[in-house]
């Protein structure tokens, strides 16, 4: 399907929320949106539809002429302000929403992405701008992100991650991610290695953070509790040197040194 031929330059962008129904169309926007990623890497109708259950205000899309053609995905969550830096499976709940917490703080950026038919025609702003209406609405006191660096693949053999993103920032490159984050007034706290498995931005993504310059901490008395992390078992294996006695930790501490 063309754009000259269903839907002219000319033609309205409308942003609402999602229905059920209109999940087939958002699965294949991603797809489309996300050519350098495999089926198993991107979300499938299930993911959708969990999302859409655990928060049904936060998931919106832009349409053409009753054509989806862009989509933004978010929740609500309680982040841990000593360490920050949480994988896209952790914050998301592996893609489920299940770390959706109707009493935190902070806008939860998962997803935002346009069919590359429509790019250039402001789709993306408007779904930022949906976006800053949840943080109004809910007077949420930021939004978060994880945002993907995919040109950097282009120029990892001259700069590091920092360097491309700071050379993004100042004007110098332009990468189709995060110079919509950037415009859309985001700003970058850090870069994160690990994030999401990510061929074109080799792994890193940028840490983005859009204050509310509305939010009124008077009106939130309820906290959320922070997202908490999978438990990572691990097996400790010792041996006693030469069946020594031990009756205090001290002793144990003198025989391991």
């Amino acid at each position: 399907m063309s754009e000259t031929s269903s839907s002219p330059r000319s033609a309205k962008v409308r942003v609402r929320r999602w229905t059920a129904e209109d999940i087939p169309q958002i699965v294949e926007c991603q797809r489309a949106a996300y050519g350098a990623f495999s089926d198993e890497a991107l979300c499938d109708e299930r993911n959708y539809q969990l999302q859409f259950a655990a928060f049904p205000e936060g998931q919106i899309l832009a349409e053409v002429n009753g054509r989806v053609v862009g989509y933004a995905t978010s929740l609500i969550v309680q982040l841990d302000e000593d360490s920050p830096w949480y994988s896209y499976a952790e914050i998301t709940g592996v893609g489920t929403f299940s770390t959706h917490d109707p009493s935190g703080d902070t806008l939860y950026g998962a997803d935002i992405a346009v069919h590359p038919e429509f790019r250039g025609r402001g789709v993306a702003g408007k779904l930022y701008e949906g976006r800053k209406k949840l943080l109004s609405r809910y007077n949420l006191r930021r939004m978060v992100a994880g945002g993907r660096i995919p040109g950097y693949v282009d120029h990892a053999g001259r700069l590091t991650a920092e360097q491309y993103i700071q050379a993004v920032r100042q004007g110098q490159l332009k990468d189709s991610a995060l110079s919509a984050h950037l415009k859309a007034g985001y700003e970058v706290l850090g870069v994160h290695l690990g994030y999401l498995t990510d061929r074109e931005s080799l792994n890193y993504a940028t840490l983005l953070e859009m204050p509310n310059p509305k939010y009124n901490p008077a009106k939130r008395k309820i906290a959320g509790s922070p997202i908490r992390r999978p438990v990572r078992k691990i097996r400790v294996c010792s041996a006693q040197y030469e069946m020594r006695p031990v009756a205090t930790w001290e002793e144990f501490a003198g025989q391991v040194e």
